[in-house]
């Protein structure tokens, strides 16, 4: 009969399996999910689509450049030679996590000019892009400087002065960045299209127009020289180029404290805990629904009494004892059954015992158990047999000698007379 209280197994299966998905979910969740949206079609360097930045980090590490793509602390991961780019941040960034990042030694900011909605096909596209007013990108610009203006001009032939040495291309509106505090890099009358900001032995440049840098421009090969010589300008000879992605919305990953239990060293205890989990499951899974009933400690019955009696007579070491008065009332009890001549001493009603099985074929010899079974009383029995051996032979001496042996024919009644008149005149 079914126990009660226990759940039937379909319901069982089902909770489990929900709240093994709730328990992924929630972990997921927690990994993965919060800090903000990622625009991976925008300006970053995990965009492929025609504003994004995954070409020019390419073309960098092919060309030998340590390209990080950081998702946390930018600044700690430079080296000291290393550069930083912070390519058009999301309007979602405050000045005060710019200005942080602008505080490095050497930092390449461009500013926006585009806004892409994303592309439903090909994934990782852009349908469609608009372009961003001219307060955008003075906004950003003025986080680094605050005398600073935008100017949209048309298409440039020739650039007055430039120290890069290689001309890009644009073939559209040239956006360019106008400050008195900015000393030009590459520019015209009109503006500049990269400027630097010196301070001390900080140097930041600001590209105006990302076009140049942009996965679109680099497919005019003048544009992808001229932003290598750009990137290897700014940098040292043994620096690394590190893009900013937390302006793009990737945020850092030691803001969620989910995250710290998969990060060294704080996995090896979580490995830990789940093994620990693991183990209690293991050890209480079959524990669910109603406990299993104890074992009865003392069964009933004639089996249960006779395994209780022979087990405290073994544990009082009675057992050579019992074997030795057992072996005695068989003899005594086959005697009775055969008629003996009453009166007889122990030895003569062994002797006639003998006589009388040697008549009827018996092959055991009941004497010789009897002296077996007294030797392991008085305790120096050499050559006894085991105790449950010698529980067999006297079993199967009483067996033949009083039942005949099978396979025989039926002893005559007449043997035992004959035995009985032959210990008569014995006596």
């Amino acid at each position: 009969m079914k126990a009660p209280g226990n759940f039937p197994p379909r319901v069982l299966a089902a909770w489990l399996a929900a709240a093994i998905l709730l328990a992924v979910a929630t972990v997921l969740l927690g990994v993965f999910g919060g800090g903000g949206s990622t625009d991976t079609v925008g300006p970053s360097t995990f965009s492929r689509s025609a504003i994004g930045y995954a070409g020019i980090a390419d073309v960098m590490r092919r060309l030998g450049a340590r390209v990080v793509k950081s998702r946390q602390d930018s600044i700690g991961n430079l080296n000291p030679d290393g550069l930083l780019v912070v390519a058009e941040p999301s309007s979602d960034v405050t000045q005060q996590q710019l200005r942080i990042l602008l505080n490095a030694d050497r930092v390449l900011l461009v500013l926006p000019k585009w806004i892409g909605r994303a592309s439903q096909s090909p994934h990782g596209w852009v349908s469609e892009v608009a372009l961003l007013p001219d307060s955008v990108a003075r906004d950003v610009a003025r986080t680094a400087l605050q005398s600073v203006d935008i100017v949209r001009t048309e298409p440039v032939t020739r650039w007055s002065h430039n120290e890069i040495g290689s001309v890009p291309v644009i073939p559209g509106k040239v956006q360019l960045v106008k400050s008195s505090r900015l000393r030009a890099v590459i520019g015209t009358d009109s503006g500049m299209l990269v400027g630097e900001l010196r301070n001390g032995a900080r140097r930041m440049w600001i590209l105006a127009d990302p076009d140049v840098m942009q996965n679109h421009g680099l497919a005019e090969p003048d544009n992808a020289v001229f932003s290598v010589a750009l990137i290897n300008a700014l940098r040292g000879a043994d620096g690394n180029v590190v893009f900013d992605e937390v302006v793009h919305g990737f945020e850092n990953r030691s803001s969620s404290p989910l995250r710290w239990l998969f990060e060294f060293p704080f996995v090896l205890a979580s490995i830990q805990g789940a093994i620990a989990v693991a183990l209690l499951l293991w050890a209480t899974l079959r524990r669910f629904g109603a406990p299993v009933s104890p074992p009865v400690a003392l069964q009933s019955g004639k089996r249960s009494l006779i395994e209780n009696t022979a087990k405290l007579l073994e544990r009082a070491r009675l057992r050579p004892m019992i074997i030795q008065r057992y072996v005695h009332a068989t003899v005594q009890d086959v005697a009775r059954q055969l008629h003996a001549p009453a009166g007889m001493s122990e030895s003569a009603l062994v002797e006639w015992l003998r006589r009388t099985g040697r008549a009827r074929a018996v092959e055991v010899d009941c004497g010789a158990v009897l002296s077996q079974a007294d030797a392991w009383i008085q305790g120096g029995r050499p050559g006894a047999a085991p105790l449950a051996a010698l529980a067999r032979d006297i079993f199967r001496w009483k067996r033949e000698i009083v039942d005949g042996i099978p396979g025989h024919s039926r002893i005559d009644r007449s043997d035992s007379q004959r035995g009985r008149q032959g210990g008569r005149r014995a006596e």
